[in-house]
């Protein structure tokens, strides 16, 4: 059923873009455009081009080392003394060997919590000391490697990947864009590296009943890609408000639009572009982008200091992508500022600033 959500979501997302295949840019491009024309400048926005922004890291980078257990150690399990015989099985078979980074994360899981039980019941019945001590040194071991293991079952899987790739379009104008779906995989994850510390204590623990959930957030972020297109849809929104800043400031610099205060039939138009095409259009696409990515980047920042190591890589994007003192939000926030206050210049100076404003 999350599946087909997912599918269903994304079917709506194109329908809802309908036959323009940049539905964004064109009304990016339209409204810097009209303001352009309405000043009598021949600057024109043009939005079909790479985006300028650093790659995510190759999962190479990405990925953490993790320590292997000796055969021998192995071995003892089969003892059926913990009775994780069938989830050793069936990591070691064919497929388990190939198992995504998501399988993989609920297995190092489970494979831990029933290490731990297993130990708890071993003391309480006296075991042989030599068992005792061949499981808690397993244990350690798989303790040790857990904040590893979560990581890279999060951070080397593709559907986080998928979600900082710079193929894909930019968030919808209005309706469906899979934010919500994208919010609740990263709660999800942020409650999974969460259970690190937990994992590291001696006290008895189980594991959490969310763990069959997760595969359908991992499908709903490789599926919907909000990441990414967030991405793209911020880059754009900030190259249009440096761009009509530009127009506006430029014109103001020759000289006044309007004198002592008075609008004429140009200010007039010009405010009427402001309306029709900033304020009907661009602002609300633009509150729900900024928004939305606040929360988006609190969740991922808050993902990453649940780890104590991260791969240089990794630290790096984080600096440059993913906190509100980023250069990608700190551009967009001076963007922002810089058209407001263009704008604010222009019809202050005509006395048609809008109430309230």
């Amino acid at each position: 059923m999350p599946y087909t959500r997912c599918f269903t979501a994304l079917s709506l997302i194109l329908v809802l873009q309908g036959c323009d295949q940049r539905p964004v840019e064109t009304m990016l491009e339209r409204y810097s455009n009209r303001v352009s024309n309405s000043l009598d400048s021949e600057t024109q926005l043009d939005l079909d081009h790479p985006l300028a922004l650093p790659t995510y890291p190759r999962r190479r980078e990405r990925i953490r080392p993790v320590t292997d257990l000796r055969q021998g150690l192995l071995e003892v399990l089969k003892l059926r003394h913990c009775q994780l015989v069938q989830l050793v099985a069936e990591r070691n078979s064919s497929l388990g060997k190939v198992m995504p980074p998501s399988r993989q994360l609920v297995y190092e899981i489970r494979f831990l919590s029933g290490l731990n039980q297993c130990r708890q019941t071993l003391q309480q019945n006296h075991a042989d000391s030599g068992l005792i001590e061949t499981i808690d040194e397993i244990y350690q071991i798989k303790q040790q490697n857990m904040e590893a293991a979560l990581w890279n079952g999060i951070f080397t899987s593709e559907a986080m990947e998928r979600n900082f790739s710079h193929a894909e379009p930019a968030l919808p104008l209005t309706g469906e864009d899979g934010f919500s779906q994208s919010r609740q995989a990263l709660q999800l994850f942020n409650r999974i590296a969460a259970l690190n510390p937990i994992m590291q204590t001696p006290l008895t623990w189980r594991e959490p009943d969310y763990l069959d959930q997760l595969e359908p957030h991992y499908q709903a972020l490789s599926t919907l890609r909000y990441g990414s297109r967030w991405l793209r849809s911020i880059v754009l929104i900030t190259e249009t408000l440096e761009h009509t800043a530009d127009v506006i400031e430029q014109r103001l610099a020759k000289r006044p639009l309007c004198y002592n205060n008075q609008a004429n039939p140009t200010a007039l138009i010009v405010k009427n572009v402001f309306n029709k095409y900033y304020a009907a259009e661009l602002q609300p696409y633009m509150a729900k982008i900024h928004n939305q990515g606040r929360e988006w980047l609190d969740l991922n920042q808050q993902l990453l200091q649940h780890f104590q190591h991260i791969p240089k890589s990794m630290q790096q994007y984080q600096r440059l992508m993913l906190t509100p003192e980023s250069p990608l939000w700190q551009r967009y926030t001076q963007a922002r500022n810089r058209h407001t206050e263009a704008w604010q210049g222009l019809l202050t100076q005509c006395n048609l600033m809008p109430n309230g404003s």
